[in-house]
């Protein structure tokens, strides 16, 4: 046997380890995903008696601050999108000193600091592509789930029903902004697998969501996959195939679609004869008000309805006493002000720009790459496409939801790391040049710091090392 051929067998025994020592953290994620999102509980209440709705995530946890072989810290906290996190959770806590109801504040801190907690876990467990497919592919399936336990949703399209179990998930509304996070994901499921069955599998999967979503007559969902598709067509390098592929599909919708789902659409043009448009507007307009009288604190977290019921309420409010935002950046900008809004932001625009900055490293690298390696690239810069399209579809259905302490914003967050840090590896251990690291970072500094890391890198990866 060729010294080289050992030398590389055991380089790949290698980077095996991390992943088979951490397999059972790896099924105790998706477990856990399933019982937050899908939540069992409510379906059988025996579940109730073991506490199983704490007990997996709790334990989890622990065993992951325990465990070994997962992602470095070091590694994660490279990204900066790492930090604003933690930003994010302490400015949420600190303003349990500054409200006027502080049991409220903290009852969010304490929500936000579990979904913070599984967004570093997700960080730390999902080390390969497989993975962070896999955990999409969870997701996918709570949903179905849902779906499965509620079937008058899609039956019944002209109805608008809640959502029994899906807890955060139990509006119609909040239910078809969870999905339209998952329709690019479902994308990349079915692009990833090699097994005809499991693709047409996804394929359907993702029309039953897209059904799911006008079922909800949900206006910002609709907007939200208006631009998911429009964001998938202007970035495809295959435009005339994936606009017949959303022609197709909106062709189908139109066909599902009730009267009452055009009715509510025709809404948007004329919202001021909507209540509920109406409603938001002027929940909105308190929001603004509360900025305005404290830049620097807001309300502080959890104390939007209190505070707009006592002191914010409009003399024509009618019967609306305590009212919510009804929109994430709202929300935000009223009980979290500056601090909040500009973390909120920097999540979802830093998130974002990050992505495409690698994405542009990618195709760079891809196109001198050998055949192999440029197809391990590109499927990287297919999976940071997709997933700035949730981003994108999470950004524009949240604009009318008060989802800004829901686990959406952490889920994505360490979705969009672990894909980063994934992309990252699979850039360097393609040999990254010189000129590529300098088109891809016109800054010096920047594009010193990248050459150091991909040399340090090559050097402890050498056979000779």
């Amino acid at each position: 046997m060729r010294p080289g051929t050992l030398t590389a067998r055991r380089l790949r025994a290698t980077a095996e380890i991390p992943e088979a020592a951490t397999r059972y953290l790896y099924w105790w994620l998706l477990l856990a995903i399933v019982v937050e999102y899908a939540r069992p509980v409510a379906f059988v209440p025996a579940l109730g008696m073991i506490k199983l709705q704490s007990l997996v995530p709790v334990s989890l946890v622990v065993a992951s601050f325990f465990a070994k072989g997962q992602r470095s810290w070091q590694e994660i906290f490279r990204d900066p999108l790492a930090k604003w996190v933690l930003i994010y959770l302490f400015i949420i806590t600190f303003s349990i000193f500054t409200a006027d109801l502080p049991l409220r504040s903290l009852d969010v801190a304490k929500i936000v600091l579990g979904y913070v907690l599984l967004c570093f876990v997700i960080v730390r467990i999902a080390t390969t592509a497989d993975r962070i497919r896999g955990i999409c592919a969870t997701l996918a399936f709570a949903h179905l789930f849902l779906l499965v336990m509620n079937p008058e949703l899609i039956l019944n399209p002209s109805q608008r029903i809640p959502i029994q179990g899906g807890s955060f998930l139990g509006d119609g509304n909040d239910f078809s902004l969870s999905l339209c996070i998952l329709l690019p994901m479902t994308i990349d499921l079915a692009l990833a697998t090699k097994k005809r069955v499991w693709r047409l599998i996804w394929w359907s999967v993702l029309v039953l969501f897209a059904l799911a979503i006008i079922a909800s007559s949900s206006r910002g969902a609709t907007l939200a996959m208006i631009s998911i598709g429009s964001y998938l067509w202007v970035r495809s390098p295959r435009k005339l195939l994936t606009l017949a592929g959303i022609a197709m599909v909106g062709l189908l919708l139109l066909a599902y679609a009730p009267d009452t789902y055009f009715d509510r659409m025709s809404s948007i043009g004329n919202y001021q004869e909507d209540g509920s448009a109406m409603g938001r507007i002027t929940a909105w307009k308190a929001g603004v008000r509360m900025f305005n009288d404290n830049p620097l604190f807001g309300v502080s977290a959890g104390n939007f309805p209190f505070a707009y019921g006592a002191k914010y309420r409009p003399p024509d409010a009618g019967s609306m006493a305590w009212l919510t935002a009804h929109s994430m950046y709202f929300l935000v900008l009223g009980e979290l002000a500056l601090p909040g809004i500009i973390t909120l932001f920097m999540l979802l625009l830093g998130g974002m720009r990050a992505h495409a900055l690698l994405q542009r490293q990618l195709r760079i690298r891809a196109a001198a790459a050998p055949a192999l390696q440029r197809d391990t690239l590109l499927e990287s810069e297919r999976m940071l496409y997709l997933q700035n399209a949730s981003l994108i579809g999470f950004a524009v259905a949240a604009a009318f939801l008060s989802v800004a302490y829901y686990p959406h914003i952490f889920v994505l967050t360490a979705l969009m790391i672990s894909a980063r840090c994934v992309a990252s590896r699979a850039q360097e251990s393609s040999g990254l040049s010189s000129k590529v690291t300098e088109r891809a970072h016109p800054n010096p500094r920047r594009r010193a710091l990248s050459r150091n890391r991909i040399k340090g890198t090559t050097q402890r990866s050498s056979p000779g090392s």
